[in-house]
């Protein structure tokens, strides 16, 4: 799995370390990605996302339609809807 947020699309970036001489090296910036529980009201169903640290401070502020729709995404594309309804079977 791409360490990549689903609401914003941001992901690693890369570039260069400089040294006090100015000698130049590779290195790569990961963003800051944690697991959510969020809510979808529309569809009244949980959905678990990695997401972003900044994406879920815009998501408290303007919330998750808004928030998405500002990024160009769809909700089918957060979280699809291929578990929902299956029951698993007692044993």
């Amino acid at each position: 799995m791409a360490r990549k947020c689903v609401v914003t699309g941001k992901g690693t970036i890369s570039g260069n370390n400089v040294s006090h001489s100015h000698l130049k090296t590779r290195r790569t910036w990961k963003i800051n990605l944690i697991k959510k529980r969020i809510f979808l009201e529309d569809e009244n169903r949980w959905v678990t996302v990695r997401i972003s640290t900044r994406a879920l401070r815009t998501l408290k502020k303007k919330g998750i339609k808004a928030a998405i729709k500002d990024n160009g995404e769809s909700l089918k594309a957060l979280a699809p809807k291929k578990y929902v309804g299956i029951q698993k079977k007692a044993v």
